[in-house]
């Protein structure tokens, strides 16, 4: 069976969170006598991790939950970024709501580079889900001594690369170790298009990024939005270029940075924006690794 997230009949009214979240759960999950996920953990733009509570929310959540989860409210904290779990506002609202659930064990993973189990972590759904984190912290973390003046990332080959709205993780993940002002540059295939009708729409809106951001401080949440949000709090103190040639050509107007036809080309007009003696990062794994420079803003916890 599958969730749907737009029945909101379909879903339990468990009440709200103590800062307000409504919560909604699919009735089937919420009548079951043994409530077990399936999940692997990796590193997640706005919830430091995946896995563990994120099963119950956003995961089989209604949308009236999921839109407030997806609010700039949480989307702007600078705590709700990669990494950052002990002080995460969005990490603490996700646990209220699988208690709320009664979320009563995991089964996560945690996946090699060629996507194979690298380990399993099962049981109590918080220790279980601490376990996992901690463990791929240890696996992912690369410190940098300062932040450098350009980035080359990708969003780690498929699956994470086939949709625009899924390669802005590869963006998010290396802006921590680049300086304001310098530059990344974002090569991914592309190959099924731009993502769901509702990201598309947003794209060919034609709005700055500056603009975008500013539209959506109390305005209702749209379905999608706070994946352009997160990349406009990227865009807005850093130069983006990109190598996307599966998009399709219409969608490129609308893309807050350069983009480009070759991935030479790409490269070229990068390394035309360091200043002389100035330091690249090259990130092939994208969003699979932790990224910190001990100068910069991410703080792994």
């Amino acid at each position: 069976m599958n969730h749907d997230a737009r029945d909101l009949a379909s879903h339990r009214h468990l009440g709200a969170t103590r800062s307000g979240t409504p919560v909604h759960i699919d009735e089937r999950f919420i009548a079951a006598d043994l409530r077990i996920t399936l999940g692997f953990i990796e590193p997640h733009l706005m919830l430091g991790y995946s896995g563990g509570r994120k099963l119950a929310a956003p995961g089989i959540a209604a949308q009236e939950t999921i839109k407030v989860l997806h609010s700039p409210k949480f989307m702007r904290d600078e705590r709700s970024v990669e990494g950052s779990i002990e002080d995460n506002p969005l990490h603490r609202e996700l646990l209220e709501i699988a208690r709320m659930a009664r979320h009563d064990f995991i089964v996560d993973v945690a996946l090699a580079r060629d996507r194979s189990i690298a380990a399993v972590f099962a049981g109590d759904p918080e220790r279980a889900h601490r376990s996992g984190v901690e463990f791929v912290s240890r696996v992912l973390l690369e410190v940098l001594d300062e932040p450098v003046d350009a980035a080359i990332t990708t969003s780690a080959g498929y699956p994470l690369d086939l949709t625009y709205y899924q390669c802005i993780k590869g963006v998010t993940a290396a802006s921590h170790i680049v300086k304001p002002g310098g530059s990344i540059l974002l090569a991914a295939a592309c190959t099924k298009g731009v993502g769901a009708p509702e990201f598309a729409r947003m794209i060919q809106g034609g709005v700055s990024d500056a603009a975008f951001l500013e539209a959506l401080q109390g305005a209702p949440v749209t379905v999608d939005q706070w994946q352009l949000e997160k990349l406009a709090l990227v865009t807005t103190r850093q130069r983006l270029a990109w190598y996307v040639p599966g998009l399709p050509a219409e969608y490129h107007a609308g893309l807050w940075g350069q983009s480009y036809a070759t991935l030479e080309a790409a490269v070229a007009a990068l390394l035309s924006t360091v200043p002389p003696g100035g330091t690249v990062a090259v990130i092939p794994e994208g969003p699979y690794v932790l990224a910190k420079a001990q100068a910069g803003e991410l703080a792994v916890r």
